[in-house]
Order: structure tokens, then sequence, then C-alpha cells
């Protein structure tokens, strides 16, 4: 097939409604470089998906994401589901959370980020891939899945259309901390590990941050080809979850064995034998009643132009 240049993927109200003016400065970045780029605007929730996945079919050599970590799972999914091999993904971080830019070193520098992708020096990446009742087919993710505690956070702090980054998460912390989630009864495989246990949390990561500041997997790295699984261990009251919380800005909950499990893994099977459980994946809803999730990592899936990666 013959390859095309680069399609940049843009919702065009990204960067507080300025996401046209902002396709416009990129495309001439990418002149000054000597790359042609075609721009695609995002109308809905979940059209970067299907951009990008026709993008893939059609034969761009490159996707970019140009904004924020949905916009960068949307792609992923497209990329992925399209089954073309060989599709170079690309990142420039202006929306309102950045973990995973963050984490492979692609600068919030709109330039630096376009001169990077210019250059077009890439290198495979691990890609997870979570399915449950509600998404049968699966939905990829790059950074990480929740379950629990941190996805109700994240999903408050998405409310806040006026707050942006840590603030928002500070927020909706301190409203789900009025009203603490129950632990969950849950069975859970770890590879070929089962355990039984109560929890309010569960992360399994690809990357190490997520919510611009919780750092969940501070062992994480995204090409070692394993997932890094967290858990409390046990159900823990206000005083504990805010415990828990300082725990992942400090990324210490890997020491903190009374209160934290913390294990590598390449398949992953959470079953809650009583209540439903909120999760998301790279901070998009998965579900907010699952039960039932199998997690499988997939070694060096996706080729990604990155930086340098923490």
């Amino acid at each position: 097939m013959l390859k095309k240049d680069i399609l940049l993927i843009i919702n065009p109200n990204a960067s507080k409604g300025r996401g046209r003016k902002k396709a416009k400065e990129i495309q001439a970045l990418f002149r000054e470089f000597g790359r042609d780029c075609t721009v695609a605007y995002t109308r809905a929730p979940g059209h970067a998906e299907s951009l990008a996945k026709r993008g893939a079919l059609y034969g761009y050599d490159t996707i970019v994401a140009a904004g924020g970590d949905g916009t960068v799972n949307e792609t992923v999914n497209g990329i992925m589901k399209s089954g073309v091999k060989g599709v170079r993904m690309g990142i420039i971080p202006i929306g309102r959370g950045n973990d995973f830019a963050w984490m492979v070193g692609i600068s919030k520098r709109q330039k630096k980020a376009v001169k990077l992708i210019a250059e077009g020096v890439a290198s495979k990446l691990d890609v997870g891939l979570c399915i449950g009742t509600d998404h049968p087919e699966g939905m990829y993710f790059v950074n990480g899945a929740g379950f629990g505690f941190e996805p109700m956070v994240n999903f408050r702090a998405m409310d806040y259309k006026h707050l942006n980054g840590m603030i928002s998460y500070a927020a909706a912390f301190l409203y789900i901390l009025r009203h603490p989630p129950k632990a969950y009864d849950i069975e859970m495989k770890i590879d070929d590990e089962t355990m039984n246990l109560q929890t309010q949390q569960i992360s399994v990561s690809n990357g190490k941050r997520m919510g611009s500041a919780f750092i969940m997997a501070p062992l994480a790295s995204v090409d070692d080809g394993f997932f890094d699984i967290m858990m409390t261990t046990h159900p823990l009251e206000r005083r504990g979850l805010v415990k828990a919380v300082i725990s992942f800005f400090r990324g210490s909950q890997v020491v903190e064995k009374e209160t934290f499990f913390y294990s590598r893994a390449r398949r992953v099977v959470i079953k809650s034998k009583t209540s439903n459980v909120e999760s998301h994946c790279d901070g998009e809803l998965f579900t907010h009643n699952g039960k039932d999730f199998e997690l499988t990592l997939l070694p060096g899936a996706l080729e990604l132009i990155h930086g340098k990666k923490r």
C-alpha cells in the first residue's frame, strides 16, 4: 500500500476552544520541518478512534493524537483495531491531562513535540487489553486501568469542567472522601496465582502516573513486557484512604506492605463476588458496574514516537 504522510487528529474545542487555531499552527510547524500533515477534527466522544482506524486503513504512515490522555487512548484503540502493522503514533499534548505524554518524554512545548514527530524515530510500546461485559471485544490502553476508588475520583474530576489537572482531582478526592466506597469482595488471578481479598482499589498499570500526580506504579515501564499491579490489601476508612493517597503522591506504596500488594504479571483476571465495580482505561470510562474483567498485556504491540521515557 502506498504510504501517505501524517494524519493529525484534534478536537476543535481542545485547548479551551483553540483547537482549530492549534491545528493550523501545528500544520505550519510540520511544513517547517519538511512534512505534510492532514488534519481531522473530532466531532464527539469516540470519534478519534474511528478517525485513527480509518487513517490506518487508508495508509497513513504516522497518526498523531493532539490532545490529552483521552484523545491518546481513542487513537491507540483506532490504530490497534485497524489491524494494520507498522503505523507509527505520535502525541502532541494539549489536553487537560497529559500523564502518558509526560511518561514517554514528550514536551508540552508544541514546536518540540512536532519536531520529535517530524524526525520520526519510533520504538515499540506495550499495550494492555481489558475485556468485560460492557466491552466484549475489549478496550486497549497504554497507561493503566483502575478499579474502585481511583476511577471514582477520576470520573468526579471529569465533571468539573472549569477545573484542570491536579486541582480537579483534589476537589474530586475531597468529594469522594465524604462518601468513601465500601471494599469489594474480589477473587483475583495474577498470571497463575489466585488470591481472595477485600479491597477498594486495584491498579493494573503499564505506565507510572495517573491523575496528573498519582504515582500508581513507581516501578513500571511502558516497554518491559509486564503490567505492574497494585492494590490495597484490606478495607480502609477515611483516614486510611487519605494515607493511601499520600502514598500514591510519593510512590511509596511499593514498600508499605501492610497496606498494599505490588506485583508484576502479563495477565490479570478480576471477579467481584458482590458489588459492581467502577473502572477506567487510561482515564476513560470502561464501566460503572462491572463484575468480571480480564486484562492481557500485548508486548511491543504499538510503535510510538517518543522522547526519553521516565
